[in-house]
């Protein structure tokens, strides 16, 4: 048996591909639906305030974002399904602004007549009107501005999928919503002061801060409390379904939908947390995890030998992939991508039996996940009582790559005995380390921030990989709890070079380097 960190994949098909950023021409078509989203934010954040939006208008929303800004490539259908949306949208929005407020300073026939409405009726035109827009952006914004507007972005994404998620189990409060238009809002406003955007930003990590532990709460009360579990990577031979994504709530209506079926089903990256949920482990049918995850998705697609289900919202480029068995439940998709309807999973049954799955099978190793909430909290609560230590380190969940396997090996090594070390990267026999098997939960980090936040000494928290809440977490805690923050190397879908300076310069996130350089950094903030 070994735990989740010493998995090995050196294989980087993310980076080494080019599969993890955005081609130029869908830039340019989401450059024009985020316009559409800026005009519409300012009337929604009017209207919000005085109750007139309802819940099908926030959905729609949501839904638009994660799209602008969470597919790399998608298709002219996809673009057009949103911009259509969007404009049918956007002059209900002002009339009825303009009826509450007795107003008429921007009417429906100024909608019909604008540039952007015209030029948003063909492909071609949309396209050069995305790049337009991208070179005024350029040309009248400061790069400082250009990434803090960016960053809004980053960050009303990371809500809205929170929100999504949340209101897939029942129906929620939309103040995440309040604040994903108020950053919005923002940017229609041409704003290009820094302090005023960089406090709004705080503000809005800290809503999906709290966002992220309203889900978690969902979801241990629906599948119950996390479990210390085993998680196979042995394949068998039978057709297969690989699941991919973080919706767990979705694995559970595929399991459901596939129970009466020979299908064997495997899950992929962070959908492994699911393992650890009590209800899960009544599925037979769910055999164990798939692949290394989302920075090695073509490798893991390629040879997988049955349909592949992308869950809502899953964050993958598969524009090298291969066609034909790659299904999803979102609205919005790549292109090459089978709907599915309804969830009416008959085309993926019918497509799993078809390419016969494993053959053969392979034995591997099984990986330890999950931990024992109670014990942890219990060992962190006595080390800090002991008053032996002068400062905490944090280690988030690894990439397992080998240069990141050797960072926190050599920075264990030179920590002293005053430095207590919490560990979801490396185990290691150090008395001053405890190590948890966080296993992809993006509530991990959080729990572990919140026993340490009345902490008086130096706490230092490491991302050494990203998920859709990275950024806002690593902004929370640096601006909110003032923690140093360090961040490691991200695919460019989820945080590209650009945005990592602006949060190194303007939020005081600190780039992981190398562990000597780091704990000097570290050091000298102590004195």
């Amino acid at each position: 048996m070994k735990d989740m960190n010493l998995q090995n994949c050196q294989y980087n098909s993310c980076t080494s591909r080019g599969i993890c950023s955005v081609n130029p021409k869908t830039a340019s078509l989401q450059n024009v639906l985020i316009l559409y989203l800026y005009l519409i934010s300012e009337y929604c954040l009017k209207l919000y305030q005085k109750e007139a939006v309802d819940n099908e208008t926030i959905e729609m929303i949501l839904e638009c974002i994660t799209a602008t800004v969470s597919i790399p490539e998608f298709s002219e259908e996809i673009f057009w399904q949103n911009i259509n949306k969007l404009k049918n949208l956007l002059p209900q929005l002002i009339n009825k602004y303009n009826e509450i407020y007795e107003k008429a300073d921007f009417t429906e026939e100024d909608i019909f007549s604008s540039d952007i409405f015209k030029r948003s009726k063909n492909i071609v035109d949309a396209i050069n009107l995305g790049e337009e827009l991208a070179k005024k952006f350029s040309d009248k914004f400061s790069s400082t501005i250009r990434d803090l507007y960016k960053l809004i972005l980053v960050i009303a994404k990371s809500i809205s999928l929170n929100m999504l998620d949340l209101k897939s189990f029942e129906p929620t409060d939309n103040d995440g919503f309040l604040k994903v238009v108020e950053i919005l809002s923002l940017i229609n406003s041409g704003t290009d002061d820094v302090n005023k955007l960089k406090e709004e930003l705080i503000k809005a990590s800290e809503t999906n801060y709290c966002l992220i532990k309203k889900l978690h709460q969902m979801h241990e009360n629906k599948y119950g409390k996390q479990e210390i579990t085993t998680v196979s990577y042995t394949t068998v031979p039978a057709s297969a379904v690989l699941v991919v994504g973080y919706n767990i709530k979705e694995l559970e209506i595929i399991l459901e939908a596939l129970k009466n079926t020979n299908i064997d089903v495997y899950t992929h990256g962070d959908m492994i947390l699911a393992h650890t949920f009590p209800k899960f482990k009544k599925y037979e049918a769910l055999k164990g995890q798939y692949g290394y995850g989302v920075e090695n998705c073509l490798v893991d697609f390629s040879t997988f030998p049955g349909p592949i289900i992308l869950t809502k919202h899953s964050l993958h480029n598969i524009e090298n992939l291969y066609r034909g068995r790659l299904y999803t439940t979102d609205e919005n998709f790549s292109k090459g991508v089978i709907k599915i309807n309804n969830y009416d999973l008959t085309d993926v049954i019918s497509t799993a039996y078809k390419m016969k799955g494993f053959k053969k099978g392979k034995i591997c190793e099984v990986s330890l996940v999950g931990y024992d909430y109670k014990k942890v909290d219990e060992d962190i609560r006595n080390a800090l009582d002991s008053d032996k230590y002068k400062r905490v380190f944090v280690f988030g969940e690894s990439k397992f790559c080998e240069p990141q396997k050797r960072y926190f090996e050599k920075l264990i090594n030179i920590a002293d005995e005053e430095t207590l070390i919490i560990s979801s990267s490396r185990s290691s026999d150090k008395n001053n380390l405890i190590h948890i098997n966080s296993c992809y939960d993006p509530f991990g980090i959080i729990r572990i921030v919140d026993l340490l936040k009345d902490s008086k000494i130096s706490i230092n928290i490491f991302f050494p990989k990203c998920n859709r809440n990275t950024v806002a977490e690593c902004i929370y805690i640096s601006n909110v709890l003032k923690f140093n923050v360090f961040i490691g190397e991200c695919a460019p879908i989820m945080l590209n070079p650009s945005i990592k300076r602006l949060l190194n310069e303007t939020f005081s996130i600190i780039p992981m380097t190398t562990p000597k350089a780091d704990m000097e950094k570290i050091l000298l903030q102590e004195f």
